[in-house]
């Protein structure tokens, strides 16, 4: 990528006012979608892009702006409109750009989560590999109502500039794989479901076996109906804890506290949740998605524990939520986040379970900041000494989130390494249903 269009702009601000700082980050993208039902092609979309985002900060006032068009012309006229614009916010002198000392130095070894050849892939190689993941859950299950097969990809590359001393580049690249079938079920019910998988690299996305996953799924949802209301032990399955893990994750968030609307507020350094949970957030692990050498304000990153044995280790502060917080800064939020995880099976969990409800899926719902009760509809299995007696679906769970976390009894091993949060399946107990 070209710094010049950066040290221009950078020079361009200087022009329109002198006391301006300044972060600028150029980003080129290029990204594929594929789009594929019952074997037809519904769409096919290529796009690249080249954009500026800027924030603009004059006497405690910031202003972001983005744009697409980065011609000299343009972008003359972009920088005088957003000077002028930002001048007629309200000043917040917490408004300001990181402390020098905190930026990452330039020093890091390449963190491989870049594929270079994605954007020069011949399009036909990925429109392959996404009908022949139409084609395979069509041959196993023709009576579908629908199958669908999504391809994306997409790679980044970022170049920073801070007026305040800081230049880093960033690039990272994903490809995904969706499968999803609905099929006929019982009393005019249409269960759906699916499966994906996502990779750093096209070439280590799996070419087969995703579409039968996606198919399972939704066949063994037929028949889904409410159980007794009830207290049941609850087995959340890996791909959804992200979800009811993410009401914590929020409530130890700068902006919440300072907003008041935290249930974690004055809870650092104490014990919140069950003490079998301990959880990380490791954004240097090379090929990993989320590995990160800084974040957006240039701050370089590092390993932090979030959770230590359920005691609360940190908060996520940004330099702007620290003045107003009069604390220290620590971190913009997750990157890659990492659970400690057991040493049973999800089929393990479910045998050592009686009594249960597996929950796979999530339907609506909400959980208050502020008091951390939460409500959400959920669709999963009915569980009876270690075995599976029915689908699910037509219930809700209720409860307060920090009470239920501390619930947790179990720990499965089942995390896919390839997300960006690594959390296992996850047994807790006397957890509220509200069924029949």
């Amino acid at each position: 990528m070209n710094t010049d269009i950066l040290y221009w702009v950078a020079e361009e601000i200087g022009r329109v006012n002198r006391n301006a700082a300044y972060k600028l980050v150029l980003m080129r993208n290029y990204e594929d979608n594929i789009n594929i039902r019952n074997g037809q092609i519904e769409k096919m979309l290529h796009a690249s892009a080249t954009s500026l985002a800027m924030n603009l900060l004059i006497d405690g006032r910031d202003g972001f702006f983005y744009t697409n068009n980065v011609q000299t012309d343009a972008l003359k006229q972009f920088i005088y409109n957003a000077e002028k614009t930002t001048r007629m916010l309200e000043p917040d002198e917490s408004r300001t750009l990181a402390d020098p000392e905190r930026y990452y130095k330039g020093d890091g070894d390449d963190l491989k989560i870049f594929d270079d050849s994605l954007s020069s892939i011949d399009p036909s190689a990925k429109l392959h590999l996404a009908q022949k993941n139409n084609s395979e859950g069509i041959s196993l299950q023709p009576d579908l109502i629908s199958f669908q097969t999504h391809y994306s990809d997409r790679q980044h590359q970022a170049l920073y500039l801070i007026s305040n001393g800081f230049q880093g580049y960033e690039q990272c690249s994903r490809c995904t794989l969706t499968s999803i079938a609905t099929a006929n079920g019982e009393d005019g019910q249409h269960p759906a479901d699916g499966w994906g998988e996502t990779r750093i690299f096209f070439n280590d996305l799996p070419d087969e076996g995703i579409a039968r996953v996606a198919i399972d799924r939704t066949m063994r949802k037929i028949g889904g109906k409410p159980t007794k209301s009830g207290k049941y032990q609850m087995i959340l399955e890996s791909p959804i804890v992200g979800s009811f893990l993410q009401p914590i994750l929020n409530a130890m968030n700068g902006q919440y506290l300072h907003g008041k609307m935290s249930f974690l507020a004055d809870k650092l350094h104490c014990q919140v949740i069950s003490p079998l949970v301990n959880i990380v957030d490791d954004p240097l692990i090379p090929g990993t998605r989320g590995a990160c050498y800084f974040d957006y304000d240039g701050v370089a990153t590092q390993p932090r524990s979030l959770f230590s044995n359920g005691v609360l280790d940190t908060y996520f502060i940004d330099t702007i939520f620290a003045k107003k917080l009069g604390t220290k800064p620590t971190t913009q939020g997750i990157h890659h986040l990492i659970m400690q995880s057991g040493n049973q099976t999800l089929q393990q969990l479910i045998a050592n379970a009686d009594n249960a409800i597996l929950v796979t899926d999530f339907n609506g719902g909400n959980c208050d900041p502020t008091t951390g009760n939460f409500s959400y509809g959920i669709e999963g299995f009915y569980i009876q000494n270690g075995r599976i007696v029915q689908p699910v679906s037509g219930m809700n769970i209720t409860g307060n989130i920090l009470d239920a976390w501390k619930r947790v009894t179990a720990l499965g091993n089942d995390f896919d390494p390839w997300e960006t949060e690594l959390l296992p399946s996850i047994v807790f107990d006397d957890i509220s249903f509200g069924g029949l």
